[in-house]
């Protein structure tokens, strides 16, 4: 059960890696730069979350 899981998961991430590539290539570059700036944010606010869970 754990294989599977974690094999659906790789191919999860896999898949969405590529849309999320594909949709940033057809974006214009004032919407790539609003994009990097939100998830910039957003990794950094994962980050620092995962930081306080650890203590």
């Amino acid at each position: 059960m754990k294989g599977k899981f974690m094999s659906g998961m790789m191919a999860g991430s896999i898949i969405g890696a590529t849309a999320g590539m594909y949709a940033f290539n057809k974006m214009s570059p004032r919407q790539r730069k609003k994009a990097m700036k939100t998830s910039k944010k957003m990794l950094s606010n994962v980050v620092s979350n995962m930081g306080m869970g650890m203590f």
